[in-house]
């Protein structure tokens, strides 16, 4: 009985990373530019240069003036080629620091927008995890997550939106994998399945 009481102990933290599609301005980060999923945050690399979109999910502004993101990569060998955006982007930072402004605010649609196209190549095979955290410096001190620009009134500079993840805070800024060997760490499962693993 003890060992099926550590045994479900330690899956339980991967049933609670599942996903809250439903959380305000959730930033992620996708490789599709038309689904945003527990599914679509993951993929097997093809060894050419590939897509991924730094999405926000149900955004609590009608428009977008800009975003801020740190960005780190779990492995050096992981190569961003290129970055941009829509409605002349303009970035402060760099492709991994982004502080970006919006020429024109990006209005979401379907409860969504993409606010930046990477293009990354990566030749590996090895699991590679990707974190979003606060850009450098930080627009909102304390706040150690990325941050969104009301884009209904660009001129005051501390309209400015916290986001989050649409993972919970215990993955430490998780928000997507190249070769997820093991699927990603966001689990499609439920408490319920978990228990009759064990029955």
């Amino acid at each position: 009985m003890k060992i099926l009481i550590v045994v479900a102990l330690t899956l339980l933290p991967l049933v609670a990373a599942q996903a809250d599609f439903d959380d305000p301005n959730a930033l992620g980060l996708f490789f599709s530019d038309t689904e945003f999923t527990d599914v679509t945050n993951g993929i097997t690399t093809p060894g050419a240069p590939f897509n991924a979109y730094v999405v926000v999910l149900n955004p609590e502004v009608e428009a977008i003036g800009g975003y801020e993101v740190g960005i780190s990569i779990t492995d050096p060998t992981v190569f961003v080629l290129s970055a941009g955006g829509p409605e002349k982007w303009a970035n402060a930072g760099d492709m991994l620091n982004q502080i970006v402004r919006f020429g024109t605010p990006v209005m979401a649609v379907d409860s969504s927008a993409i606010l930046c196209t990477m293009q990354i190549l990566y030749s590996g095979t090895d699991t590679v995890d990707i974190r979003f955290g606060p850009a450098d410096p930080q627009s909102i001190p304390g706040h150690d997550g990325p941050v969104l620009v009301d884009g209904a009134n660009l001129a005051n500079q501390e309209n400015l939106i916290p986001c989050g993840s649409p993972y919970h805070e215990s993955l430490n800024g998780w928000v997507a994998s190249l070769n997820p060997h093991h699927g990603s760490p966001v689990q499609t499962g439920s408490f319920s399945k978990l228990k009759s693993m064990f029955r």
